[in-house]
């Protein structure tokens, strides 16, 4: 269950990334009314290693972190006390009434269900945690990666991830941790 926390965490993180790192080189490119130009650079950013290399992203990805633990000790908590309730009711199963039996299942059966829904709000919250976390860190890199991007000569900037194939040199990611140091 905490693998599938991480990892649904860590893919949303790509998409709300990808698009927080577009949205402002694709906002600045609108406001421009000049002609295209003959040949369009795109570089890459690989938003995954900028958040466990740079300070802000060690940061940011240590808070995240510390919420997750919170929330999945929470989860653990509730589950441990359903598996505890389910072994003595096994224990007791031979010695209670069949309608009594039958009511602590269905009370069990509840209290499994309720505890899928804890784990739906958990995850949904955690996403919303990384949400903020990656706007967070993009607040900051944003500006840097335009200026990089300018100095570049880059008229867009794509997450690497979304890459299936491209030379090593239209990889920012080295400038952008350089500069976010």
């Amino acid at each position: 269950m905490l693998r599938s926390l991480r990892s649904f965490a860590s893919g949303l993180g790509v998409v709300v990334g990808l698009g927080l790192v577009l949205s402002p080189l694709v906002s600045s490119m609108s406001s421009v009314t000049a002609a295209p130009p003959a040949t369009i650079r795109i570089a890459s950013i690989d938003l995954e290693r900028t958040l466990s290399d740079t300070t802000a992203g060690k940061r940011a990805n240590e808070e995240f972190d510390k919420t997750r633990k919170a929330k999945q000790a929470e989860l653990d908590k509730k589950q441990k006390n359903l598996q505890k309730a389910a072994a003595e009711l096994d224990k007791q199963a031979a010695v209670l009434k069949p309608e009594v039996l039958a009511q602590k299942k269905g009370e069990l059966e509840k209290q499994f269900v309720e505890l899928q829904q804890v784990y739906v709000k958990l995850e949904r919250a955690l996403a919303e945690d990384r949400s903020k976390v990656i706007r967070g860190l993009f607040e900051k890199t944003g500006p840097v990666i335009k200026e990089i991007a300018q100095a570049e000569g880059v008229h867009m900037v794509i997450d690497r991830s979304a890459v299936v194939w491209g030379v090593p040199e239209v990889d920012l990611t080295d400038k952008l941790i350089a500069r976010m140091k």
